[in-house]
């Protein structure tokens, strides 16, 4: 009787803890709508913990501090942010991001389109929570809503995107029951049986501080100097003009591949991850690519190095019907290519010299290999 009585009491301990909510998701939502209507400033300390599909897990902390910006149409708001264990701090004014190095009393402009849409990628940025300010349901394709004594879980689906194998989407935005603002949010995905999970855990909320940051006024401006961008650093130009580096390597169907079997052809190496969106986003260009011109003489090989990924790589391969070689990679092909990120496309004539090496794909490289093929 007793183990009866305890499963009982842990049966009705676990409805209290955690169950569905009462209160409808848009009832919810115009809590927060409203709470967030009322926010100006907000000071918050904030860990962040990412298991990325690589298998890696990377932690960080850091403080940020958001002034909210109707007239401002990227954001909404403003933000200064710093990473702990970091020296730069980032400060998005509305118009222009700067990064700034107090140590050295310089300052960095980022005001390009590319660099302001990039704000988060690095340092103070990536603990920057724009849910905090307004909450993000576009394109989902659901919202619920979850209670326990403290807190809501708004959990907001997104669909499937079947072409890259991106299941189990969703956004779980954590609100305190007190203030009615957000205080946690993750972000999940899957993809070819690995996880992506972005969770930010607000560990100190000061909402409109006495003393805010002031965005209008920034004092660096004057006492600091201004650093102008430095030139893209490579090495991998002088590869250009030069033969191709030799290999042998084993592809996905056990066959080892040399540089033998190109002779003669204009070949097209893709270095690629699974785990790359553009490397995925990029691959059905180079499959029609291959398609339209093998027969004239163009060979491909998708070359991968990231061994712990190869079952999803294998998986994806299968899936989207890939039909020219892939080739597992080692660090001697990463050394001798000079491979410092993915995707890059290394394009070689028919004496086996490299005539283009590129970053990303572009429509530009169909037509390298028209000229080089005539």
């Amino acid at each position: 009787m007793k183990a009866i009585a305890l499963i009982w009491f842990l049966m009705i301990a676990s409805n209290i803890s955690f169950c569905q909510s009462t209160a409808t998701s848009s009832e919810v939502l115009a809590e927060v709508l409203k709470a967030q209507g009322a926010l100006k400033t907000a000071e918050y300390s904030v860990e962040r913990r990412d298991t990325l599909l690589t298998g890696d897990i990377r932690t960080m902390t850091g403080t940020v501090v958001i002034a909210v910006d109707k007239t401002d149409t990227l954001l909404g708001f403003r933000f200064w942010a710093k990473k702990h264990g970091e020296k730069e701090e980032k400060v998005y004014d509305g118009r222009v991001c700067y990064a700034i190095s107090p140590d050295t009393k310089t300052y960095r402009l980022m005001n390009s389109p590319a660099a302001l849409h990039s704000m988060f990628l690095g340092g103070g940025g990536h603990l920057v929570i724009p849910d905090l300010v307004k909450i993000d349901t576009a394109q989902c394709n659901g919202i619920s809503v979850m209670e326990s004594q403290d807190h809501y879980d708004i959990i907001v689906s997104y669909p499937n995107l079947t072409d890259y194998d991106v299941t189990k989407r969703k956004k779980i935005i954590t609100i305190d029951r007190k203030s009615m603002l957000p205080v946690a949010v993750r972000q999940h995905q899957e993809s070819y049986g690995k996880v992506q999970d972005l969770y930010f855990k607000i560990t100190e909320l000061k909402v409109n501080p006495p003393r805010p940051y002031n965005f209008t006024s920034l004092p660096f401006l004057k006492a600091y100097t201004y650093v102008s961008p430095e030139p893209v650093k490579t090495h991998r130009q002088p590869l250009q003009g030069k033969n191709a580096p030799q290999f042998s390597l084993e592809s996905f169907d056990g066959k080892l591949i040399s540089a033998n079997d190109w002779k003669g052809k204009v070949v097209l190496l893709d270095f690629w991850e699974i785990w790359c969106g553009p490397c995925i986003e990029s691959m059905p260009e180079v499959i029609a690519l291959y398609n339209k011109y093998h027969d004239k003489g163009l060979a491909v090989y998708g070359i991968t190095n990231d061994l712990k990924q190869l079952p999803s790589a294998r998986a994806f391969a299968e899936k989207k019907k890939i039909n020219f070689p892939l080739l597992i990679g080692n660090e001697q092909v990463k050394k001798e290519y000079q491979l410092e990120a993915v995707p890059l496309y290394v394009l070689i004539d028919k004496k086996g010299i490299i005539r283009s090496i590129r970053p990303g794909y572009s429509a530009e490289l169909e037509e390298m290999v028209l000229d080089i093929l005539k």
